[in-house]
């Protein structure tokens, strides 16, 4: 359906006129015929034998030139119309003509950070991992572990607290500042997922020195009908069974409602390493969420809900009762009772339940000329329960933990003025958090407000940006000092985050960017007060009051050489320096306490830098054939020791070769048949302290992982049913990952093959 012809003001100039030649990006050659249409007005006209178009008879405005020509890729040109103006239209050559790489629109990117987006096939490819496995595909992006079932995502190093994610549009908040405490979002939920990486804390409020991860369901339907999919999973090593499914539609007598629902159930039991079962290792997951909205063309509004639960169990062995066990099951090399085994879905103590609850409410309004004005509305809830291996009781937990979290968000995008494009906002964060059974945490509750504008110039190839934002948070505090006297301690952070940055469009495919960005984080409640047995992470840690915010400056040059028909790849140097670094260093010795022994770690501060690259390019050796390969090195100093910083990723290399037949025969029912195999290359981690923390167990050796991936769409006369297999660590590779908190116990999950079969169907009245 065309879009409705703007609004027209009498009192304005109406004989107005655009005009230009539609041209090669690169030979800078007429292209004639190229069609060029303004959905505004629905209007369209054909560029000439000289490769010129034109329009006459326009208003003063905002319009948008959607240019389309064989060959080339279809590109938009937004237009701010006070004068008659000409305006050359350059088109890039479509790649997608030799490959399944699809690039629309402008090539200059929202932001001055270096991105990706995972969609589509490379997308579904990962469904049925955990969130932060489906992102490790990522160039820059890798893994924090607590054994074979628990991971976080990890940005140039930083996790945690410093990494925020977006869950539809609401800022996810859970005890995230665990090391073993994985983000509470279904990724079946998604139809795409964004990294930004660097600081980004202008946009997207205090806290964001690593990055932002951005988790985004597909729009709600538009058009009458019914549709959905169901996803079938199924996993060898650790015997994992899954399925989701989801269904939305849109009502034909209320064209602008629209809903979804959307489920999800899983089950593993032990994983096993090429030698022996890992004790403990299943999971349980029962996810569910809800979305209705109710849209027009000026204003509109959405409710969605969604429910988080999982049980994961905790590797027995990393749970010792005394230090010279500890050190025995460090030095021995394996569990003391893997031979004897076996595998079953069973989860027993230790392990850790966790019950997420998300409320989002969102209403916009268009405001005619002045812009477009947007209010975000989150709640949630978290509830974490941890179960060591000691307790008496059998049915209560070693350690509760409930976190409920209100935020709103308020964000004006005026219209374009002149060349600038922009916005400002308000943000709020009130949270309150509780605990039962251990005082590891205390009660505290946090309120943070924040205020934003970025602003936009481009013209022609050239695009600035500069943002500016200011946080303030308060935290009260509520302990017990020596288990008699309440302790009340409060505390003020406020900084002032910043972005300046560079995109230009040199032609030729290529693509330059710079940006220098500064972000803040306060230290939470964990880091200054945490004290004692951190059950589900079978580790002990103290906290310290003492602890001052970090300041990150990150530094960033970029390059893109795009929409070529064989090479194409980004290429991304940044520095980053943190003053202030807040992370946990090992102690010399463990911590022998009632529930046990365990590996002691204390809050730190220091200042740092995280310099690295991220390399990512893929080459078409002929059509169908085409290999992709990623690079990630990240070298970090701890710069009060002058040492390395301990725990950071090791350089990392993924390379694949990638075969798309299409279609198998003529009138074939077997469609979109590909097959990939490559290997994964992660370096011994040989930069790690000597000056200062000890770790205790040396870095494990580096090691190298075959995969492989084949898939295709079979279609039952109209019903499509995509079918898929992938395959991890095929050669059954005995290894350690580094950044693995039980690597002191065990090896990682040997030879893994997923089988997935989609089942989408459409029942439209259109």
């Amino acid at each position: 359906m065309l879009p409705a012809p703007a609004l027209i003001d009498i009192s304005q100039d109406c004989g107005l006129t655009i005009s230009g030649k539609t041209l090669d990006h690169d030979s800078r050659e007429v292209l004639i015929g190229a069609t060029v249409y303004i959905p505004e007005l629905d209007r369209a006209a054909v560029s000439d034998a000289y490769g010129n178009y034109h329009f006459h008879q326009l208003c003063q405005g905002s319009y948008t030139l959607r240019v389309t020509y064989i060959g080339y890729q279809q590109e938009d040109f937004p237009v701010k119309l006070t004068g008659s103006t000409a305006r050359n239209l350059q088109l890039h050559a479509d790649a997608k003509t030799l490959s399944t790489v699809e690039i629309t629109g402008a090539h200059l990117k929202e932001q001055a950070q270096s991105q990706q987006t995972l969609e589509g096939r490379e997308l579904e490819q990962t469904r049925g991992l955990a969130l932060a496995e489906t992102l490790k595909g990522i160039a820059g992006v890798t893994t924090l572990q607590t054994g074979p079932n628990i991971s976080k995502p990890v940005i140039h190093g930083l996790h945690s607290n410093r990494v925020l994610l977006l869950n539809n549009g609401v800022r996810q908040e859970g005890q995230q500042w665990g090391s073993e405490h994985a983000p509470e979002i279904d990724p079946f939920v998604a139809s795409e997922m964004r990294v930004i990486k660097g600081a980004a804390g202008v946009r997207y409020g205090a806290d964001a020195i690593g990055g932002v991860i951005i988790v985004e369901p597909k729009p709600l339907r538009s058009v009458p009908g019914i549709s959905g999919d169901l996803h079938l999973l199924g996993s060898t090593n650790n015997r994992q069974l899954a399925t989701s499914a989801m269904v939305e539609g849109n009502l034909s007598k209320v064209p602008p409602l629209s809903w979804r629902l959307q489920g999800t159930l899983k089950k593993a039991g032990n994983a096993t390493t090429p030698d022996y079962y890992l004790e403990n290792t299943g999971l349980r997951e029962q996810n569910f969420s809800a979305a209705l909205g109710y849209n027009k063309e000026q204003f509109g509004a959405e409710v969605f809900f969604s429910q988080f639960n999982t049980k994961l169990g905790i590797l027995k062995e990393s749970h010792i009762g005394n230090l010279t066990d500890l050190l025995g099951a460090i030095a021995r090399g394996k569990p003391s009772n893997a031979d004897n085994v076996a595998f079953t879905y069973d989860i027993s103590r230790p392990y850790q339940d966790v019950h997420h609850n998300l409320l989002k409410a969102k209403g916009f309004w268009q405001l005619g000329n002045a812009g477009k004005l947007e209010f975000v509305y989150g709640w949630q809830r978290n509830m974490r329960q941890e179960y060591d291996i000691q307790r008496s009781s059998p049915t209560k937990p070693s350690l509760q933990l409930i976190l409920n979290t209100h935020t709103t968000e308020t964000v004006f995008a005026h219209k374009p003025l002149g060349r600038f494009t922009g916005s400002v906002g308000v943000s709020s964060i009130y949270q309150r958090n509780v605990y039962e059974y251990s005082a590891f945490l205390p009660y505290f509750t946090g309120t943070t407000v924040g205020a934003f504008a970025i602003e936009r110039w481009q013209k022609d190839r050239l695009q600035l940006e500069a943002g500016l934002r200011y946080d303030y948070k308060h935290l009260l505090v509520k302990r017990l000092e020596n288990d008699r006297e309440l302790q009340k301690p409060e505390y003020d952070f406020n900084n002032v985050s910043g972005t300046i940055g560079a995109m230009y469009d040199v032609g030729y495919h290529l693509t330059f960017g710079l940006s220098a960005t500064s972000a803040w984080r306060a230290p939470g409640a964990n880091e200054l007060f945490s004290q004692g047995v951190h059950h589900s992470a079978a580790t002990y840690e103290e906290g310290d009051s003492t602890l001052t915010s970090e300041q990150a400056y990150n530094f960033e040059l970029s390059t893109d050489y795009y929409g070529n028909l064989r090479l194409n790849g980004t290429l991304s140097l940044y520095h980053n320096y943190i003053s202030n670094f807040i992370y946990l260093a090992p102690q010399a010795e463990p911590r022998l306490t009632t529930r046990g022994a365990y590996p002691a770690f204390k809050y730190t501060q220091a200042d740092a830098t995280l310099t690295g690259a991220d390399l990512s390019l893929n080459y078409t050796f002929v059509p169908g054939l085409k290999l992709e390969s990623k690079t990630s090195v990240l070298y970090a100093r701890n710069l009060d020791t002058d040492d390395y910083l301990v725990y950071m990723p090791s350089n990392r290399f993924d390379n694949s070769l990638h075969y798309d037949f299409g279609k198998i025969g003529e009138g074939s029912k077997v469609t979109d048949a590909y097959v990939s195999v490559g290997g994964v290359y992660v370096a011994e981690q040989k930069r790690v302290p000597t000056k200062s923390e000890q770790d205790y167990a040396p870095a494990p050796a580096g090691y190298f992982l075959l995969t492989a991936k084949a898939g295709t769409t079979v279609h039952f006369g109209r019903q499509p049913v995509e079918i898929s297999v992938t395959g991890n660590n095929l050669l059954n590779t005995v290894y350690r990952e580094y950044l693995n908190k039980l690597r002191y116990f065990a090896d990682e999950p040997g030879r893994l093959i997923m089988f997935h079969i989609r089942v989408p169907f459409n029942f439209s009245k259109s």
